[in-house]
């Protein structure tokens, strides 16, 4: 039985199958394995044992020539049969030397943000919310429950400063096989970027901290500071927060927002025309050939009889135009206000500051970081993502879709469920950066370590 929590903690139940049915001989694992994630397995204990066998660069989830080669080294350096391929022999080595009393045991620390008020005096106003510290415990229940030694920041704590300060206690502590758990929720907003790191869409991403706005070049400069092997997980429950901590290319999500604003306008024309089939007694039904008046609205709404009025010129119109007005509020009010700030005001009125700090950080969006990151965002750079009660609706969706650490599948699978309980005006995005094989973690467990 494999012990070592990178054959069974870190991979999801389906490769952790294979790699206890590879453990048997029962196939093997060796070249064109279907099963990426065990790939990914075995590959990253190689890469962390010995650098020699193979780098992080090198893990991307495929059985070839290269991974063939690297399991020939260690099968000669461990006096096995150098073969190439991953059966009981070399799964049972790695095992026993990651699981071994000898090895260090992977540790995780997390922070969880809620910031449901800010700061005034910087601000203009508390810019309220209803959700954002009931989003960051809920994150936290989740992170506890994997095994991360937890802390949460409320309110008036989540300043730039603690922030920036856990973040860089956690680089120092934390080494290769180790994890560090982020979320945030809030507000999130944009600024002017004017630095020689100039994005495509000509701003810089924010986090709405309590005492100032953290900006995106500052996270990105934290993130540098982990060592490689580490897992950075990132979750940002906020408007704009694509690349909340560098800028990539996003897709394009218009085309799902008409797919779904038409599918609510058909809805609305569809429930306008079956309002004679409302339970009321003959008598009481309108005659539904003459529009209802704007001021009966509400009552014909609410199952009553309504007022109607003589059908005039343009009736038709009428009808389309109040489809369209159902059309938009579903799409914009399902669950609450969006959880968005314009930042163009309060940088202009604090300029200095945000000037100051961008200088001290330097241009470093296109550096290599050492640690590997896996950022989960509630919506585009061009998106707003909605607050709600008592959850926020991103952080509600993670919540559904975990269903209490009995989802069973991978990075990508889990992205996939959250963005199927999503609006289409705000789509998650699952953003993989690093060395580390970074694109090699969306084969595992999300959030584990």
């Amino acid at each position: 039985m494999l012990r070592s929590n990178r054959f069974t903690t870190v991979v999801t139940p389906a490769t952790a199958d294979r790699l206890a049915r590879a453990h048997e001989n029962a196939p093997p694992i060796a070249r064109r394995e279907r099963n990426r994630g065990a790939v990914v397995a075995v590959q990253t204990a190689l890469a962390s044992l010995n650098n020699g066998y193979m780098s992080g660069a090198e893990i991307d989830g495929y059985f070839g020539n290269r991974t063939a080669a690297a399991v020939e080294a260690f099968q000669r350096d461990y006096g096995l049969i150098a073969d190439g391929i991953v059966g009981a022999q070399v799964l049972g080595q790695l095992d026993q030397i990651f699981a071994g009393d000898a090895a260090r045991p992977p540790h995780g620390v997390s922070l969880h943000i809620g910031v449901d008020r800010v700061d005034p005096g910087h601000y203009g106003s508390d810019l309220a919310l209803p959700s954002c510290v009931n989003d960051a415990r809920e994150m936290a229940t989740i992170a506890s429950r994997l095994g991360y030694d937890t802390a949460v920041l409320e309110n008036a704590q989540a300043t730039c400063s603690n922030v920036a300060g856990f973040l860089r206690n956690a680089a120092v502590n934390l080494f290769a096989g180790d994890a560090f758990f982020f979320t945030y929720s809030g507000h999130g907003s944009q600024v002017p970027n004017d630095g020689d790191d100039t994005e495509p869409d000509l701003r810089d991403e924010t986090l709405v901290l309590y005492d100032r706005m953290l900006v995106d070049d500052e996270i990105f400069s934290l993130l540098g500071e982990f060592r490689e092997g580490v897992r950075v997980h990132l979750v940002f429950d906020s408007c704009h927060s694509g690349t909340a901590f560098k800028q990539l290319a996003s897709p394009d999500a218009l085309d799902m927002i008409d797919a779904s604003r038409a599918a609510f306008r058909k809805d609305a024309e569809a429930g306008m025309k079956s309002l004679p089939d409302m339970h009321m007694p003959k008598s009481l039904e309108p005659d539904l050939t003459k529009p209802i008046a704007a001021k009966s609205l509400a009552k014909a709404l609410a199952g009553e009889r309504p007022r109607t009025v003589e059908p005039q010129e343009g009736a038709d119109d009428v009808m389309s135009q109040t489809a369209d007005l159902f059309a938009d509020l579903a799409v914009k009010t399902l669950t609450g206000t969006a959880k968005f700030v314009t930042g163009e005001q309060i940088y202009e009125t604090n300029k200095d500051v945000y000037d100051a700090v961008r200088a001290a950080v330097g241009s470093k969006e296109r550096d290599q970081l050492d640690c590997t990151v896996t950022a989960f965002s509630a919506a585009m750079d061009n998106q707003t993502t909605p607050a709600g009660n008592p959850l926020s609706l991103f952080t509600f969706n993670i919540s559904q879709a975990w269903s209490r650490g009995t989802f069973p599948g991978s990075y990508s699978d889990f992205h996939r469920a959250v963005l199927s309980r999503s609006r289409a005006d705000a789509t998650p995005q699952l953003t993989p950066d690093g060395s580390m094989g970074a694109e090699a973690r969306l084969y595992e467990r999300p959030f584990a370590f």
